[in-house]
């Protein structure tokens, strides 16, 4: 579902039509052959496939699957994916063909065509077993813009048959289709991220300025139906103000929300990452961590020592005991909020994608905000001083800016924290097995300790 990193990847397609009786081939040095796209990283699979093969070779399709060889193939590809052409009957270009099935062991060397059978069995096999999910069955787009023309018709809205696939997998789906006015969003999700559904459904109903408006649900998909809201994503703009625009709305969202935990706790079941929460988890967290760092291979970066670590946890229970103590509220947290979540428009902001969405306390969700700006490379004097103020004028008339200056100084350490422990992926038995997982929370945990030890500075500094 997600884009790849690094370098960019070399996929095969298997596109199909007409319940998979006819196969696309293309021209290759030595006859004909699936035809192939390069993914670039860190963008999104799905989009650059169905993009590719329109471009390319004048096929509108979608994707059904997209997998891993567990070996790579002679020609070194291991990546491919079965995608459906749109059309039934339109003819194909720069020389690509529609081949029947049947005809293709006498089309196509041995090596493709085991790929290709492989995968029409594997995706046939999906296809009839209901626990696979129902986006790896062909057809499938077909019944989408059915149902979603039954949801818009009321709102006198008509589909032009436009979309854009941006996520594909069994489970995941994520399609934005163009109507004669504003264009539609249908998302789903699976596991892990299933309760998306249920939160996204709840919090739009409790803060309908925030979030796009819900249009339907599709509960045995596990998806939703939204409008596409106005605005223009924040990872789009070098406008300064539209930064301060949204962290003053985020205050506000969060403000509303402080009278309503107790409900969407009941009725998003939203994940519970309050202060005492957090407290329970130092101690099993570090120790796991202390397991790592012992398991460590590389010398560079160096593991963090145990001495370094017990540092750690003394500077997270202080942290936390002093959050708690000032007794700031908790609200609605989005551990998730970067700037492709967030689009801004006038006076409104919107939020989205909240499987990550919690109940923490509200300074967590602003450090994940305050973080990506420092990634920006926003030119502006003093932007992450005046981005904090914009955030805190809201929280003005409930206390005093020395409360907010020591909330502010506390929160950057227990921030990672619960970015870290925000799922429990941490205590997952396959961590010591899977190398870039056990990295990846080697260094959240070097990171901690970093902050750990600014905040022990900034401590003796008050004092002395």
């Amino acid at each position: 579902m997600e884009s790849h990193r690094g370098e960019s990847s070399t996929y095969r397609l298997i596109v199909m039509r007409r319940s998979a009786s006819e196969i696309l081939l293309v021209p290759t040095g030595a006859g004909l052959g699936m035809p192939r796209l390069i993914i670039q990283p860190c963008q999104r699979v799905a989009e650059q496939l169905t993009v590719g093969l329109s471009r390319v070779w004048g096929v509108e399709g979608y994707c059904l699957m997209i997998r891993s060889l567990p070996t790579c193939s002679r020609d070194g590809e291991p990546r491919w994916a079965i995608l459906e052409s749109v059309q039934q009957n339109d003819a194909a270009r720069t020389g690509a063909v529609w081949v029947p099935r049947g005809e293709l062991d006498s089309c196509v060397g041995p090596d493709q065509a085991q790929v290709i059978w492989d995968s029409l069995k594997e995706l046939n096999a999906s296809a009839k077993n209901e626990e696979s999910g129902p986006f790896s069955r062909p057809g499938w787009l077909r019944d989408l813009f059915h149902w979603t023309q039954e949801q818009i018709a009321p709102l006198g809205l008509r589909l032009t048959g436009a979309f854009q696939q941006l996520n594909a997998s069994p489970v995941f789906s994520l399609i934005r289709m163009e109507t004669q006015d504003r264009a539609v969003w249908f998302k789903a999700t699976g596991a892990p991220n299933s309760h998306e559904l249920r939160v996204t459904v709840a919090l739009a109903r409790i803060f309908p300025a925030s979030l796009p408006q819900i249009l339907g649900v599709h509960p045995g998909w596990n998806g939703w139906l939204a409008a596409e809201a106005e605005g223009t994503p924040l990872y789009n703009t070098t406008d300064f103000a539209a930064w301060q625009h949204t962290a003053e709305k985020l205050a506000q969202l969060q403000i509303a929300s402080i009278e309503k935990t107790a409900k969407l706790r009941e009725t998003a079941q939203l994940r519970d990452l309050r202060l005492p929460t957090l407290a329970k988890q130092i101690g099993p967290f570090l120790s796991r961590m202390s397991e790592l760092m012992s398991a460590q291979e590389k010398l560079s970066p160096a593991p963090l020592a145990r001495s370094e670590l017990r540092t750690l946890a003394e500077g997270l229970e202080e942290s936390c005991a002093l959050l708690a103590r000032s007794h700031f509220p908790d609200a609605l947290g989005h551990i998730d909020l970067s700037p492709g979540n967030v689009l801004v428009s006038g006076d409104r902001c919107v939020f989205l994608d909240w499987a990550e969405g919690c109940i923490s306390h509200p300074l967590m969700t602003f450090e994940y905000l305050r973080t990506y700006l420092d990634r920006t490379g926003i030119e502006n004097p003093a932007a992450s001083e005046r981005l904090t103020a914009a955030y805190l004028r809201p929280w003005i008339p409930f206390y005093s800016s020395d409360e907010l200056r020591r909330e502010m100084a506390l929160s950057p350490l227990v921030a990672v924290f619960v970015y870290a422990v925000a799922n429990d992926s941490w205590r997952s038995p396959d961590l010591f097995r899977d190398a870039s997982r056990a990295a990846y929370f080697r260094g959240l945990t070097r990171r901690m300790y970093r902050e750990a030890i600014k905040a022990a500075r900034r401590s003796e500094l008050c004092l002395s």
